[in-house]
């Protein structure tokens, strides 16, 4: 092991050795006194003899222990710590968690902060010949430094690094980190972590050098882990708030759950979780104007930013559908139960309604395709994709029932007598599949949402069951304008703004403004979404709000990770301590006081 001095500058202090040799080279002043008798002073005779103003230096085992008390002292000062197996020339990628969870203050300051302090040692050891790379990971990866050994360069790069409100992603991150170490000598990844993160088991470790430094200590924490606003089914102007409470922790957790519409509270109700588990919440509330509830736990935890969470509610009004159909009475009939829902019935279409909202095409081929959003039951043509041919009696083998689109909705006992066999476009995103086809499919493309129904549910089960009016009435929701939208920290916006390229303000939770540029059909898409709450953009008089949460359950188990699993069979075990900071001043400082107390026993004995 090499060793190094954080404070070498201490060693100025050496000049204080020799002062202490010269006095003991003085000679002690003595003063006349007039006596009757020396006879009792005959030890100090000798003493008295000399003249000179310096003695001869004898044997003195107090000076000696006092030199080597002051020695000991002097080295402390330096600072001295061992650098372990350190070699110069090394190439060092450092890459710094900075989601959510490494807000959480169970260390001081916080998780970041002391991550912060561990890379600033890493920094302090290293060698001239060193470079690092700093990198943040947290819902996106940055590179914050690229390849330098300059110290105040990274010390400057890392004290600007700040927590997002974004969930754990580590794997872009070490990936990264891979891309940069391949075919260098000396290289090290050096993670400072929690290690919360769920996308590393697709990861295969192979032969990255990959330290681990776990950040953090306890796990005690209660998180908003889901909440949405959906229309009460029976009572007008009324909205009902669902919300669900997670515990990770080993120990039951309880707090006051408050939940306001803009700054009015509007319920307010006491919460016990118990250990690793959840509890769901239902709040009823009025609501005439577009707001926003916000839902607070008034819980003194350890992790702040998943005690907060928002979702945009529109004020419900009422929304036209057009059913294309020649006939389908339990389609109808599905349609009419859904609230707030203007439905007009024609049996062809060949000009689009543009006063309808969403237009439902049942096994009809229009002429001109619906512009606005559509729920296509059994098409025979889109100008999104030809069918190619007929698949006989397929079974229902996957459904995403974590869709919006599926939210209850299960296809258990369903069984089909046909259905079309296609290729989805790219943009389309399958939540009911057979083995060889899709069957149910949604996506938005250019502005427009859109629902594919590939059989048709008269030649099914399907409308004997409870799911079937479940999923008309989901699919009007997500089909709806009005159905307010919230996003995932980290997650892009994207929405229409303009018919033009145009400059748009955005608002950010913070109260900042960073002007956005649409693109050239007047998209807005903004991706800087990494704080939590209310972003509003405005463009001219038009104003678009829409909110950011974290609402993750994995995030919100805050107990850091003694291990990371990558990929199968890779794991890779926390580390502790770093190399570049086993500081021994604290031994050489309790040294000195051993001798310290030494040397009192030693000149009190030799005195008395």
């Amino acid at each position: 092991m090499a060793v190094n001095f954080l404070s070498p500058e201490a060693l100025a202090f050496a000049v204080t050795l020799p002062v202490v040799v010269v006095f003991y080279l003085l000679k002690r002043r003595r003063v006349a006194r007039l006596v009757s008798s020396t006879v009792l002073w005959q030890r100090f005779l000798n003493e008295t003899q000399a003249n000179s103003p310096f003695q001869k230096l004898r044997h003195n085992w107090l000076l000696i222990i006092q030199l080597i008390l002051l020695a000991l002292a002097v080295f402390a000062l330096t600072r001295p710590y061992f650098a372990g197996k350190m070699e110069s020339g090394r190439f060092l990628v450092v890459v710094l968690d900075v989601s959510a969870s490494m807000q959480s203050t169970d260390v001081s300051p916080d998780r970041l902060g002391q991550a912060k302090v561990e890379i600033g040692k890493l920094i302090d050891g290293m060698y001239d010949s060193d470079e690092m790379v700093l990198i943040l990971s947290g819902g996106v990866t940055e590179v914050r430094q690229s390849p330098t050994g300059a110290k105040p360069v990274l010390r400057s790069a890392l004290g600007q690094a700040q927590a997002t409100d974004s969930p754990t992603r580590l794997l872009d991150a070490i990936k990264l980190a891979q891309n940069l170490t391949r075919n260098r000598l000396k290289a090290e990844v050096h993670l400072f972590s929690d290690g919360i993160s769920s996308d590393l088991d697709t990861f295969e470790l192979q032969d990255l050098n990959l330290v681990y430094h776990r950040v953090g200590e306890s796990g005690d924490n209660l998180g908003i882990v889901s909440l949405e606003v959906r229309p009460h089914p029976e009572q007008a102007n009324q909205q009902a708030i669902f919300a669900t409470i997670g515990n990770a922790s080993t120990n039951t957790l309880a707090s006051d759950v408050s939940l306001f519409f803009g700054e009015e509270l509007v319920g307010s109700r006491r919460v016990s979780v118990g250990p690793t588990n959840t509890a769901s919440l239902v709040f009823v509330a009025s609501q005439q104007t577009n707001g926003v509830f916000r839902m607070q736990l008034n819980s003194d935890d350890a992790l702040a930013v998943d005690n907060t969470g928002s979702v945009l509610s529109l004020a419900r009004r009422d929304v036209k559908a057009l059913l294309v159909t020649s006939g389908n009475a339990f389609l109808e009939k599905a349609l009419r139960s859904v609230p707030k829902l203007d439905l007009t019935m024609v049996a062809s279409l060949s000009d689009p309604d543009p006063s309808a909202d969403v237009v439902i095409l049942d096994a009809v081929q229009p002429r001109a395709w619906p512009s606005g959003n559509v729920l296509a039951i059994h098409t025979q043509s889109t100008n999104w994709f030809r069918p190619s041919g007929t698949l006989e009696a397929p079974p229902i083998v996957d459904w995403k029932s974590t869709h919006a689109l599926l939210r209850f909705v299960n296809f258990d006992n369903v069984q089909l007598a046909k259905a079309m066999n296609a290729t989805l476009p790219t943009w389309m995103t399958p939540l009911v599949e057979s083995p060889s086809a899709p069957l149910l499919a949604a996506g938005e493309h250019d502005g427009q949402r859109a629902v594919w129904v590939g059989f048709n549910p008269l030649d099914s089960t399907w409308p004997l069951r409870v799911s079937f009016p479940i999923f008309i009435a989901n699919a009007m929701d997500w089909l709806s304008p009005e159905v307010g939208t919230s996003f995932r920290a980290g997650e892009s916006f994207a929405i229409r703004m303009a018919d033009e390229e145009s400059t748009v303000t955005v608002t950010l939770p913070n109260g900042s403004e960073e002007p956005t540029q649409t693109t050239a059909n007047g998209e807005l898409i903004f991706a800087n979404t990494f704080q939590q709450g209310v972003y509003r953009a405005v463009l001219g008089t038009n104003e678009v709000a829409f909110c950011v949460n974290l609402l993750d359950a994995s995030e919100s188990a805050i107990g850091p990770r003694e291990e990371l699993q990558l990929g199968e069979y890779g794991r890779v075990e926390a580390t502790v301590q770093l190399d570049a900071d086993k500081e021994a001043w604290r031994w050489i400082a309790m040294l000195c006081l051993g001798f310290l107390m030494f040397e009192w026993w030693f000149y009190h004995r030799r005195t008395a």
